[in-house]
């Protein structure tokens, strides 16, 4: 187990700070709650809002909210996945139609 390099405590699986690299249990892994020496990289860096992410390329964009629904050619869905129910009425049907082609054919149960 590891010790929290601000507060001391013990955790299984600390979390190295991207800006001083020290290594900070989940109550103290933000730099504001470990008084970061690299705190001023970490204002720098925007915060994702509703509905933005950061991408690889160090960009930002939009992956939902009000933003997703504004683009063009943006489809709403709704089924919502495979129609089972379908499906299964489907088998039912066919499953009768073809007791009823043996009947009509002369077999007998």
């Amino acid at each position: 187990m590891t010790r929290c390099d601000h507060c001391g405590n013990e955790t299984t699986l600390p979390f190295t700070c991207q800006h001083c690299g020290g290594k900070f249990c989940s109550e103290c892994r933000l730099p504001p709650n470990h008084n970061c020496t690299g705190i001023g990289s970490w204002n720098r860096k925007p915060r994702p809002a509703v509905g933005m992410s950061y991408s690889r390329g160090g960009g930002v964009s939009a992956t939902g909210g009000i933003a997703a629904d504004t683009r063009r050619g943006a489809a709403k869905k709704t089924g919502g996945g495979v129609p089972y129910l379908k499906i299964m009425i489907a088998i039912i049907i066919l499953i009768i139609l073809g007791f009823l082609g043996l009947l009509l054919a002369g077999f007998r149960f």
